[in-house]
C-alpha cells in the first residue's frame, strides 16, 4: 500500500513538474530576454554617463574616453540582438513599435551603430574632437528612445 501511494505521489509530482516545465519556457525566455536587454542598455547608459563626465571635464580620466567609446561601439552591435520577438510583454518599457515597425527600428539601430563607431574612431584618433561625435551618439539614442521606448510611469 505504501508503495502504491508513493507511486501515485511521485507520478503526480512528475506530472505537475512536467506541466510547469512545458508551460513556462516562453515566459522564461521572454523574461530572460528582457532582463538581458535591460542589462545591456544599463551598460550603454553607464558608458554614456562616464563619457559625459569626461567630456565635461568633471573627472580627470580623459585617457579612459577611448575605452568607453569602444565599449559603446561593441554594445551597439549587441543592441541589434536584444529585441527578439516575444520579448515585448512583461516588465519593460519597450514599445510594440519595435516589432510593428521593424524597418524603422532597424534604421534607428543602424544610426546608433554608425554613431558609436564614429565616436570610437574619433576618440582614438582625435580625442579633442570627440565632443561633437558624442553629441551625435546622444541624438541617435534619443531618436530611438522617442519612438521605441515608453516614458517612465
Amino acid at each position: 500500500m505504501k508503495t502504491t501511494i508513493r507511486g501515485f505521489v511521485l507520478a503526480g509530482l512528475t506530472a505537475a513538474l512536467m506541466g510547469v516545465g512545458f508551460a513556462t519556457p516562453a515566459a522564461a525566455d521572454a523574461a530572460g530576454a528582457i532582463k538581458y536587454r535591460q542589462s545591456v542598455m544599463k551598460a550603454v547608459g553607464g558608458h554614456m554617463g562616464a563619457m559625459n563626465a569626461i567630456l565635461k571635464g568633471l573627472v580627470p580620466h580623459t585617457d579612459d574616453l577611448a575605452g568607453h567609446a569602444h565599449a559603446m561601439a561593441e554594445l551597439s552591435k549587441i543592441s541589434s540582438k536584444v529585441f527578439p520577438k516575444g520579448s515585448g510583454a512583461g516588465k519593460t518599457r519597450t514599445k510594440a513599435e519595435v516589432w510593428d515597425r521593424p524597418d524603422d527600428f532597424t534604421k534607428a539601430v543602424a544610426a546608433f551603430q554608425a554613431a558609436a563607431a564614429d565616436l570610437a574612431k574619433t576618440a582614438t584618433s582625435n580625442p579633442k574632437a570627440a565632443g561633437s561625435k558624442f553629441q551625435a551618439l546622444g541624438k541617435s539614442c534619443k531618436g530611438c528612445h522617442d519612438t521605441f521606448r515608453a516614458k517612465k510611469k
